[in-house]
């Protein structure tokens, strides 16, 4: 996955799994058990082709019919392990940011979407720019103050050393944020936008409040 992928030699129609509360940002990586029969099958078939999956969040169910949110994000299989009774453990890494323009249930009772990716062609660039010192210290001091209220200890020398943007894909899909508040981080525009949004997360979550991010 360190080779940068032009936009073109991407699918169109990809399958997707539909997970709540679980996000997955471009170059972020995250791990999945596979179990169920229909999602075994749909992996089965990505790694017999070319091994991407889209993953999305379901807004709502209207008689077994899932009301998906408009923006997704394309992961390639990069490791996984066959485990008891056909199950499988895989390792998804996050590629590029889609829309989703239609879906529809296969034979084998996944779901195949058609995407288009023109406006996250960005996903795709090599993307090693350091933040505004101010916003990295803002982003920082709002980050301490939320692991002081979750009682989360952390080290902060490599917290403060890490890569930008591995620290930040690494906090926006691994902090408990609702479904909703995921949805606004993967529907950022860029990384400023992205980590202003986790800053006001950060402060929400810090005061106490439940209100959601909308």
């Amino acid at each position: 996955m360190d080779k940068i992928i032009n936009i073109k030699n991407l699918p169109k129609e990809i399958p997707i799994f539909p997970l709540s509360n679980c996000l997955l940002m471009p170059k972020g990586t995250i791990s999945l058990n596979i179990f169920e029969p229909r999602y075994i099958n749909m992996t089965e078939d990505a790694i017999s082709n070319n091994r991407y999956i889209g993953m999305i969040q379901p807004r709502h169910k209207h008689n077994n019919e899932p009301e998906l949110y408009p923006t997704g994000c394309v992961g390639k299989i990069t490791h996984f392990s066959e485990l008891k009774d056909q199950k499988y453990l895989i390792e998804l890494t996050g590629v590029c940011r889609f829309q989703l323009i239609s879906h529809k249930l296969t034979e084998r009772k996944y779901r195949i979407a058609s995407i288009d990716l023109a406006n996250y062609s960005q996903d795709l660039k090599d993307n090693k720019l350091e933040l505004n010192p101010l916003l990295k210290d803002s982003f920082l001091n709002s980050l301490k103050n939320y692991f002081k209220s979750q009682k989360i200890d952390a080290d902060w020398q490599i917290i403060e050393k890490a890569p930008t943007n591995v620290l930040i894909n690494s906090l926006a899909q691994s902090c408990p944020f609702n479904k909703e508040e995921k949805q606004k981080l993967l529907e950022s525009t860029d990384l400023d936008d992205l980590i202003n949004i986790m800053i006001t997360l950060f402060k929400i979550y810090s005061a106490g409040e439940t209100n959601n991010l909308n």
